[in-house]
């Protein structure tokens, strides 16, 4: 990485409307970072609108980091839960090792992987995450995914949270494309750039043991090992401690 700090995009996780990451954006610009976080094509339309892919939300992020990389800025893709596939995807063709080698400015140069599901080629969230998957998704007739049985669900997903504090984010989550959750990656970023993975203890999603899963994962396919950085929290630490997850992933790009 140049020595000026990279630029870090935000990919959420599916359900999530981006101002879920709103705090963790504004905490990292305190920093010192050039932060933002962008809305999940799958995650942000509506009937009768077509449900996005995930092949969709790669291209939308894969067009940022491009834009920045134009401007010669290096760029860190900070992904959550079901965004990992969509982070590990959009790096093909912005990687800044093959844009220097086509005379390109700035370029994609760390992952980071906030609780992430990340699959191996020819694999989807879906056949990663397997009987694993939330029983409270239901699919509608239109392609979409929505959350149902909200108790049950805020005390999976925002289990750190109070659970009338946890019903009210879970009221607020969005539609999700339900084939966004079987499109299988074609290109596993993780083998080409420097990796960390923030690991979440108290996750009741992806639980500790499918995170260790993943992680072998990527360093048996990439080779190389995985930066692991833990937090003391639920699945997502965006809302429930926003401030000690920005620490961390800044600890994270800079490799403290």
């Amino acid at each position: 990485m140049s020595p000026t700090k990279p630029s870090v995009v935000i990919i959420p996780g599916s359900f999530s409307p981006d101002y879920f990451y709103f705090d963790i954006v504004k905490q990292l610009q305190e920093y010192g970072y050039e932060a933002q976080v962008k809305n999940l094509p799958s995650a942000s339309r509506l009937p009768p609108e077509q449900p996005a892919t995930m092949y969709e939300d790669a291209d939308f992020f894969r067009g940022l980091v491009e834009q920045l990389a134009d401007q010669g800025k290096d760029v860190v893709l900070v992904t959550h839960s079901y965004g990992g596939v969509v982070g590990s995807e959009a790096a093909k063709g912005v990687l800044k090792a093959d844009r220097e080698a086509a005379g390109k400015p700035g370029g994609l140069v760390k992952l980071v992987y906030l609780t992430s599901v990340v699959p191996e080629p020819g694999v989807s969230l879906g056949g990663q995450m397997g009987a694993t998957l939330p029983a409270t998704i239901e699919i509608e007739d239109t392609g979409f995914m929505r959350q149902t049985k909200f108790e049950i669900g805020a005390k999976e997903c925002f289990s750190d949270l109070p659970l009338e504090e946890a019903i009210k984010w879970g009221k607020k989550m969005s539609k999700q494309s339900a084939v966004s959750f079987s499109n299988e990656l074609t290109y596993p970023g993780y083998k080409y750039v420097p990796v960390s993975y923030i690991f979440c203890e108290q996750d009741e999603i992806l639980r500790p043991d499918f995170q260790t899963s993943v992680i072998a994962g990527i360093e048996k396919l990439s080779g190389n090992k995985v930066d692991v950085r833990r937090l003391n929290a639920g699945h997502c630490p965006n809302v429930s401690n926003p401030l000690g997850t920005a620490k961390v992933i800044a600890e994270a790009i800079v490799g403290a």
